[in-house]
């Protein structure tokens, strides 16, 4: 035949030969009795998994249609109902709030939770009260730091060491409450929740004083804060915490008159707290539970207190815009649900432990502890809190058992011959009938959780959402295992749960809403370092002669370079470090020469693979980084520090020779055990704020401007500050007297250590001539 090519003949031959042995392979693994047994099996456990998620589907669709009842019934009374309105909350007087914070390594969140707190809530007479470790230390400078800005904030030392559970802490808390109390001679009169990584709504604190005295503990909604709408480990969050606080717990508060608090935008009347302290020795939380927060509103319940879930919606300016028919500006307003917010995981592992833990809680210890108490609402809502131990490894099961029959279907339909088995399930039995209303249920399912997350979060959020279910339910069945395995192990072993923490994150200036400008003094205000007059003085003098807002405000004396940090930190989104210059290893400092660390005004601080990391006490622009990068030839982790701590850095760290005299002393002291780590670090940190570079000091004593002092640095080697000195005096731009001037005020080395350490109150003058006495071998020794 013409065209013919008998090796295309042998190919077909071939393959049709390989399809027919994969064929008869297939016909003979699908025909065996073993495979016969497992699809026997796998049918079984069909009909269980059919039966378990028609269980699970109707308690859900009963309560879906609880909700929609009562949600008419609440349509149709609202006029009769206690909603005070916007100027009434504004009207009424304001009771004295404790709002509890617990932190356990929360060093990273902590001080911009304060700040925030503080700056927006819109509520006069409370004081916050940050439960500590002693062992975290970390922790306890930043709330220090926020402390002393911010009298309105007390630090409650836990007695011992952690980490402990949460309600250990809380418990220690309570205890600082009373002692406040005694202080001032006045008692709170109610007692707040929250954590440190909650954006709390400014009128949260005006609902709890307006309902306070209705009910013995309040619970506003908790949501999450909005992520990156592809994001399914964290967008899951918003689905389920939309669901559970606009549709579950209405239902629950109104079947039951119990809801479980959610452990943050809590409030408990302060007579309540008495109670329970007075019941169980004067620790009113359970630190036998994970879940604290569940627990005590299941123990406010036996105890014949009320609870109440508010939902209240706020009227709140957001935007301005000028005014029709006059010339003025007018806010713009919209609905906003009072509640608390936070950043859940994004991480599918930290996910599955926050989430192991609360299932361990709530589930296991919770039945444990609780059992099956009340009346037959409330046992229905304890079933519902514990159904995930077996619905959890039912709905993974059931994805199981669906893949193993798409696959068996798609091999069935490319190879005919290898289909024998019978249907996993009958299409005549009833168990089919089961599954086509399962399938509605999920439906319902869908549509609900369609419905909350678009009216909680905006439909943006909605497209993904039944993927996000099945991601979700991913996520359960491996906390489920976890949670199990944890139970399982505390049962065998006799060990004590302990508090198994969640890393927290806290949204920037620009998530919160704060500073969109992105002006230095935005973050200035933010954190309270100015207020909204200083920061105009600063500009109306930026414009008679120009100054970078942050060194004005240095110059000033308005602000000091700890809040400085603190503000070009939040401004550029960058982490702020506590920076010891002295630390820095040599092999480290060879990676940014000396002259471009002064250039630059950068510090290396330590490698990180191929990265350098490096601390700057202003912002640099992306410009300068830029070429910062190519003269490195390598990539920049930029941290911020206090200008002081890094100029000090550039000065003595790339020759602490010069300096070898207070190394020595600080060496001797804490070898002495004279001086601790954290004493030894003070007395350093004390020494380093005194550094001033000299171009500042010239510029203070308005012996030039800024302006002049950029372009004269161009011009000589920046590390030499004395050349620099001389090249201004000698173009005559400065006199000799301010040059001698500025010199006087930089200390020169030896910087006097131990004088310093006297000064802090960390020695005595006595102790140090005994030191020198007894221990003058020591002191040559070290030398």
């Amino acid at each position: 035949m013409e065209g013919f090519d008998p090796s295309m003949a042998q190919i077909a031959t071939v393959d049709a030969g390989l399809l027919a042995w994969i064929e008869a392979v297939l016909q003979a693994l699908l025909s065996g009795d073993a495979v016969r047994l497992y699809w026997a099996i796998l049918s079984g456990l069909t009909v269980y998994a059919a039966i378990a998620i028609f269980i699970s589907s109707v308690d859900d669709a009963f309560l879906d249609l609880y909700y929609w009842v009562l949600t008419v019934q609440r349509v149709v009374t609202r006029p009769f109902r206690y909603v005070p309105s916007m100027k009434q909350l504004d009207e009424m007087e304001q009771k004295k709030l404790a709002v509890m914070v617990p932190a356990w390594h929360e060093a990273d969140v902590i001080g911009r939770m304060l700040v925030n707190t503080l700056k927006t809530m819109d509520y006069r007479n409370y004081e916050i009260f940050v439960g500590v470790y002693p062992n975290d230390q970390e922790t306890i400078d930043e709330v220090n730091r926020i402390v002393r800005q911010n009298p309105g904030i007390n630090i409650a030392f836990v007695g011992h060491n952690g980490p402990t559970c949460k309600a250990d802490n809380l418990n220690w808390m309570v205890a600082g409450i009373v002692n406040r109390e005694e202080e001032l001679g006045e008692r709170f009169d109610g007692i707040l929740m929250q954590d440190s990584e909650d954006v709390i709504h400014p009128m949260s604190f005006k609902v709890i004083n307006a309902y306070l005295d209705k009910a013995d503990m309040l619970q506003l909604p908790v949501l999450s804060m909005p992520r990156k709408w592809s994001s399914l480990t964290a967008c899951h969050y918003m689905d389920e915490f939309a669901e559970w606080h606009g549709k579950d717990l209405i239902a629950r508060s109104h079947m039951t008159d119990l809801v479980p608090s959610a452990g943050v935008a809590t409030a408990f009347s302060r007579d309540a707290i008495e109670l329970l302290r007075a019941e169980r020795h004067n620790q009113p939380f359970n630190v036998d539970s994970l879940t604290e927060d569940y627990d005590i509103g299941h123990r406010f319940y036996e105890a014949g207190l009320k609870s109440m879930f508010v939902r209240y919606w706020a009227r709140m300016p957001y935007a301005t815009r000028k005014a029709w028919f006059a010339n003025r500006d007018v806010h713009k307003h919209r609905r906003e649900l009072v509640c608390t917010r936070e950043f859940f995981p994004d991480n599918v592992k930290v996910s599955v432990r926050q989430k192991s833990r609360w299932m361990l809680g709530i589930s296991y210890l919770g039945w444990k502890q609780l059992g099956w108490i009340g009346p037959a609402s409330h046992r229905y809502f304890l079933y519902r809190d514990r159904k995930a131990i077996w619905t959890a490894p039912t709905g993974m099961l059931a994805y199981a058992i669906l893949l193993q029959w798409a696959l068996y279907w798609l091999i069935a339909s490319l190879f005919p011959q290898a289909g024998g088995l019978p249907p996993l399930i009958d299409p005549d039995s009833w168990v089919w009938s089961i599954v086509l209303i399962n399938f509605v249920f999920l439906l319902n399912r869908v549509l609900h959780r369609l419905i909350f997350t678009t009216a909680a979060h905006g439909l943006k959020y909605a497209v993904l959402v039944p993927v996000r279910m099945v991601w979700a339910n991913y996520i359960g069945y491996l906390a489920s295992m976890r949670a199990a395995r944890r139970y399982l192990w505390h049962v065998i072993s006799g060990n004590r749960i302990t508090w198994d923490k969640t890393a927290h994150a806290y949204p920037s200036m620009a998530e919160l809403g704060q500073g969109e400008g992105g002006r230095l003094g935005d973050a200035l205000i933010y954190w309270g370092a100015i207020d909204e007059r200083g920061l105009q003085r600063a500009v109306a003098m930026q414009a008679d002669e120009y100054r970078p807002l942050g060194l004005l405000l240095l110059d000033l004396g308005d602000i000091n370079d700890d809040q400085l940090a603190d503000a070009v930190a939040e401004h550029k989104g960058l982490e702020r470090i506590s920076l010891d210059p002295l630390a820095t290893k040599p092999e480290v400092l060879k990676h940014l020469p000396h002259d471009l660390a002064a250039k630059y005004g950068a510090f290396p601080m330590a490698r990180d693979g191929r990265s350098l990391q490096i601390a700057v006490g202003e912002p640099l622009s992306e410009t300068q980084l830029s070429d910062l990068r190519r003269r490195l030839g390598r990539p920049l982790k930029v941290f911020v520090a206090p200008l002081s701590d890094v100029s000090f850095g550039i000065r003595f760290g790339y020759d602490p020779e010069l300096l070898e005299s207070d190394i020595r002393a600080a060496r001797v002291l804490k070898r002495l055990s004279i001086l601790d780590d954290k004493q030894v670090s003070a007395v350093w940190r004390s020494l380093r704020k005194d550094w001033v570079r000299l171009g500042d000091h010239l510029v203070r004593r308005g012996a030039l401007s800024h302006a002049q002092l950029l372009t004269e640095q161009k011009g000589v080697y920046v590390v030499d500050e004395a050349a620099l000195g001389a090249a201004l005096v000698q173009k005559r731009i400065i006199s000799k007297t301010d040059l001698d001037a500025a010199l006087a005020a930089q200390p020169k080395p030896p910087l006097g250590f131990v004088q310093r350490a006297k000064a802090l109150g960390y020695l005595t003058e006595v102790e140090w001539s005994e030191i020198q006495e007894a221990h003058a071998d020591l002191v040559m020794e070290d030398a």
